[in-house]
C-alpha cells in the first residue's frame, strides 16, 4: 500500500481526519514551533524537564500537525494521535532516522509526563537539533507545495 492509500486507510479507521489542505495553516504552525523552540532552547540547561515537555507540545507535535496540514489531514482526539502523528508523518516525509527520533522524543516526553522520568540535558539538546530539522523538513514542503500543489 502506497502513502496515499495509508493516510486514507488511517482516515477510514478515524485516526486522521481529512481537512482541506492549508499552507497557511501550516506556516502559521510552523512558526509558533519556531517561537517554542528559542523558548526550549533558553530553558533546556535549567530545567530540561520542561524543556521536554514543551519539546513535544510545543515544537515536534505542531510541525508534525503542519505537515498533515499541508497534506489535508488532522489527527482526530482519539487515543494514540500523538503516535498517529509521527506515523502520518512518516509517511509524508519518508520513514528516516529523524522520524524515528521524533518518535523516541514522543515516548521520552510520555516518560517524563506519566513516570517522572527526567531527562538529561544533552538528551534534551539532541531532541531540539531534531525538532529543528523536522520545521525545515516542513518548511521546505511548504516552499515546495504552497498549499496549491502536493508538496510530499
Amino acid at each position: 500500500m502506497g502513502s496515499a492509500e495509508e493516510l486514507k486507510a488511517m482516515a477510514e479507521r478515524q485516526e486522521l481526519e481529512p481537512i482541506e489542505r492549508s499552507a497557511t495553516r501550516a506556516t502559521s504552525l510552523l512558526v509558533d514551533a519556531r517561537r517554542s523552540l528559542a523558548t526550549c532552547r533558553s530553558v533546556a540547561a535549567n530545567d530540561p524537564k520542561s524543556a521536554l515537555l514543551l519539546a513535544w507540545d510545543g515544537i515536534a507535535f505542531p510541525t508534525l500537525a503542519a505537515a498533515l496540514a499541508l497534506a489535508g489531514y488532522r489527527v482526530t482526539n482519539r487515543m494514540g494521535h500523538h503516535r498517529v502523528a509521527v506515523e502520518a508523518s512518516r509517511l509524508l516525509l519518508g520513514d528516516d532516522a529523524l522520524l524515528s527520533r521524533i518518535g523516541a522524543l514522543r515516548r521520552m516526553r510520555d516518560r517524563g509526563m506519566y513516570e517522572m522520568d527526567s531527562p538529561e540535558v544533552d538528551e534534551i539538546k539532541e531532541a531540539l537539533d531534531d525538532c529543528d530539522q523536522l520545521i525545515q523538513r516542513v518548511a521546505e514542503a511548504v516552499a515546495r507545495g504552497g498549499g496549491k500543489s502536493k508538496p510530499f
